[in-house]
């Protein structure tokens, strides 16, 4: 509510006072107001949670079975007694899977230990146990460049077999 507060009243200053901002003749647009603002529409940092989720057959001649079409999730304690709401992504057809946190989120000091990863939903074509193990995986910073962070849950792997043939 504050932000909403501050932007109204930067617009009704630019509305008043639209003749100031006059600089060697030209006169900054609304959009370029508000992206000096710091209100633009350009991101300052990312914070991308990246991962895959296979079927562990516990077969030794077969490999584990990439799982599409599964949902998984994130959340983050955000404080004391306080959590974020879970972040959910679907996997592709590597059962791979890619979660952009909310820019909100993008502060949480020690994200490593604060922020789990579990499967929410697995397709009944695949018979792998998400619900009793309860699994939980904690993530892990790969890279860190500019503003933009890269985090792992590695390979979530769920018990049970496929009943693909």
């Amino acid at each position: 509510m504050g932000s909403l507060f501050i932007l109204r009243c930067f617009l009704l200053f630019l509305f008043l006072f639209q003749g100031a901002f006059a600089a060697a003749g030209k006169i900054w647009s609304r959009t370029e107001m508000v992206e000096m603002a710091g209100y633009g529409e350009q991101k300052l940092s990312s914070v991308i949670i990246a991962g895959s989720l296979l079927c562990d057959t516990s077969r030794p001649h077969l490999p584990s079975i990439a799982i599409p079409g599964a949902t998984v999730a994130i959340k983050c304690h955000t404080g004391y007694k306080r959590r974020s709401k879970w972040i959910k992504a679907v996997t592709d057809d590597l059962g791979e899977f890619e979660i952009d946190l909310p820019s909100q989120l993008h502060a949480i000091p020690d994200m490593e230990n604060t922020c789990v990863v579990k499967p929410v939903h697995v397709p009944k074509l695949y018979r792998c146990n998400h619900r009793s193990t309860n699994t939980h995986k904690r993530i892990k910073l790969v890279s860190s460049t500019n503003g933009f962070r890269v985090y792992t849950s590695g390979k979530i792997k769920l018990q049970g077999h496929s009943s693909r043939s």
